[in-house]
C-alpha cells in the first residue's frame, strides 16, 4: 500500500494525521468507483448486447471521478483543506442530483443517506466556521428536495423494477454504512487510545481545527500537518528563541517484523508518555513520521535545549531500568532558530543531526 500511495504522490500527506488519511482513501475509493462505473457506462452504451446506459448515471458517475481526480490534485499539492472542500462540494452535488433524478428524498434511499455522510464528514474535515456553513446547506437540500417531491414538482427520471429499487437500497446501505463504521471506528479508537494525551491537547489553542485533523491517531499528539501550520505563526511572533528538538525511535521497523505491529505501537505510545512529562505546556510536541517525533519549544535557546535533551536521557535511562526486555532507543538532533530565520530549515538541520547521531 506504501509503494502505491508513493506513486501517486500523497504518502507525505497520508503521514499526515488521520483525516488526511481518511481523505485520501475517500478520494482514491471515489476514483475507483468512478471510473468502473463509467467504464460499465460507456461499454452499455456502444456494445449492442447491454441496453444503453441512462444519461443521468453517466453524468453522476463522471462527476463523481472528476471531483475525486481534483482532490487527488490538490492532496498532491498539499492542500487538504482545499481538497476536503473540493470532495464535500462534489458529494454534495453528486447527492443532490441523484435524489432529484430519482424523485426526492422519499423516492430515493440514497439521498437522505448520502446527505447524512455529507454531514459527518463536514464535522470531521472542517473547521468551525465552514462546518455550520455545510450543515446549513445539507439542511437546506433536504427540506427543498422534500418540499418539492411532496408537492410533486420532481418526477422521477429513472424508474426501478423493484427488484432493482432493492438491490440498490441495498448496495447503498452497505457502502454509506460501511463507510461511516470506519470513520466512527478510526476516531474512537484515537479517542481511547491515549485518554490523558487527548485531554492535555484539548486544553490548547486550537478550538477552531476539527481535533482529529491536527492530532495523530495512534498517540493524541500533534501531527505533521499542524506542525507545518505552526511555522507560518510561529515566524511572525515574538517567541524566539526557538528550539526545535527532533527524535527518532531505532529499529522500530525491526521491532514490527520480529514482534508485531502491537508491539511497534506500544513503543511510539510508550516515547509519546515519556515526552509528555518531560516538555512544558507551552511546548509544541508531534508525531511528525512513523518512527519521528518533532518539538517545537518557544523561547528555549541552544543551552537551554541541551538541558532538556539531557532531561530526556534521564527519562529514558530510568525507563529502560525498569524495561530491560524493550528498551526505548531513540536518536536525537536539535537546532535554534533565532528572529528572521526559517524554522523549517532549522527542522531539517535537527533531523539532519539526528541521522548522524544514528549512524554514529
Amino acid at each position: 500500500m506504501k509503494k502505491i500511495f508513493e506513486w501517486l504522490g500523497v504518502q507525505d500527506a497520508f503521514e499526515k494525521g488521520l483525516i488526511a488519511r481518511i481523505l485520501i482513501i475517500l478520494c482514491l475509493a471515489f476514483v475507483i468507483f468512478g471510473a468502473v462505473f463509467v467504464t460499465i457506462r460507456i461499454v452499455m452504451t456502444v456494445h449492442p448486447a447491454f441496453p444503453p446506459a441512462h444519461w443521468t448515471d453517466m453524468l453522476i458517475e463522471s462527476l463523481i471521478l472528476v471531483i475525486a481526480l481534483i482532490t487527488l490534485w490538490f492532496i498532491r499539492s498539499d492542500k487538504i483543506r482545499a481538497a476536503s472542500r473540493v470532495i464535500l462540494g462534489g458529494i454534495l452535488i453528486a447527492v443532490t442530483m441523484q435524489t432529484y433524478f430519482l424523485g426526492g428524498p422519499a423516492n430515493d434511499i440514497s439521498g437522505p443517506m448520502g446527505l447524512l455522510l455529507f454531514a459527518i464528514l463536514s464535522i470531521l474535515f472542517l473547521d468551525q466556521s465552514d462546518r455550520w456553513i455545510a450543515i446549513f446547506l445539507v439542511i437546506t437540500v433536504f427540506i427543498i428536495l422534500s418540499g418539492l417531491s411532496a408537492s410533486g414538482n420532481i418526477l422521477p427520471s429513472v424508474n426501478l423494477t423493484p427488484i432493482g429499487k432493492t438491490l440498490y437500497s441495498i448496495f447503498i446501505w452497505l457502502s454509506i454504512s460501511i463507510i461511516i463504521g470506519i470513520i466512527l471506528i478510526a476516531a474512537m479508537g484515537a479517542m481511547r487510545r491515549e485518554p490523558h494525551l487527548l485531554d492535555m491537547q484539548f486544553n490548547g489553542s486550537t478550538k477552531n481545527v476539527p481535533f482529529l485533523s491536527t492530532h495523530d491517531a495512534l498517540t493524541g499528539l500533534y501531527n505533521r500537518l499542524f506542525i507545518e501550520t505552526e511555522f507560518s505563526r510561529l515566524k511572525k511572533s515574538r517567541l524566539f528563541p526557538i528550539s526545535i528538538i527532533t527524535a527518532e525511535i531505532q529499529d522500530l521497523k525491526t521491532i514490527n517484523e520480529t514482534h508485531g505491529y502491537k508491539a511497534g505501537d506500544e513503543m511510539v505510545i510508550n516515547v509519546a508518555r515519556l515526552f509528555a512529562k518531560v516538555f512544558r505546556p507551552e511546548d509544541i510536541l508531534s508525531r511528525y513520521g512513523g518512527d519521528e517525533f518533532a518539538v517545537i519549544l518557544p523561547n528555549v535557546d541552544t543551552t537551554t535545549a541541551q538541558v532538556v535533551i539531557d532531561r530526556i536521557e534521564k527519562q529514558i535511562n530510568a525507563y529502560n531500568i525498569k524495561h530491560t526486555k524493550q528498551p526505548i532507543n531513540i536518536s536525537v538532533g536539535v537546532s535554534t532558530a533565532n528572529q528572521g530565520d526559517s524554522l523549517k530549515d532549522h527542522l531539517k538541520l535537527a533531523e539532519k543531526l539526528m541521522w548522524q547521531e544514528r549512524s554514529e
